[in-house]
């Protein structure tokens, strides 16, 4: 196969800049890291189970969406720390986080004892 003609040469390096472009372009892309934390009280055994995926930073992020949390949620940070509380879920869209660990704790109501909440952090 023979790339002669000035017309193949000029769509091979088109193409060849496209790619360089793009991958240029993908590298500087923001990452999406989503978490979540899911609380149950069982009352009538006096016991209490959660369990999520926390969030790694590597540099600042923006909570960007936040899924269930009906009545609320906690940001705690890897020592534990409440960095955040929020009463409506959609308040905390747009809040920064620095760099760091964190962990998603949802508000159970007193007769629900069972809730979850999903966080989309863009880095």
């Amino acid at each position: 196969m023979s790339f002669s003609t000035p017309f193949s040469r000029w769509a091979i390096r088109s193409v060849a800049a496209c790619f360089l472009s793009l991958s240029v372009v993908g590298g500087a892309a923001a990452e999406v890291i989503v978490g979540t934390g899911t609380l149950v009280k069982k009352d009538n055994y006096g016991t209490e189970t959660e369990w999520g995926k926390d969030v790694s930073l590597p540099r600042e992020g923006m909570i960007t969406r936040v899924m269930d949390g009906t009545y609320g949620f906690s940001i705690r940070n890897a020592s534990g720390e409440r960095v955040a509380d929020f009463l409506d879920p959609q308040d905390a869209v747009g809040t920064k986080l620095a760099a760091g660990d964190y962990s998603f704790e949802p508000y159970v109501c007193t007769q629900h004892r069972h809730h979850h909440v999903e966080v989309s952090v863009k880095y």
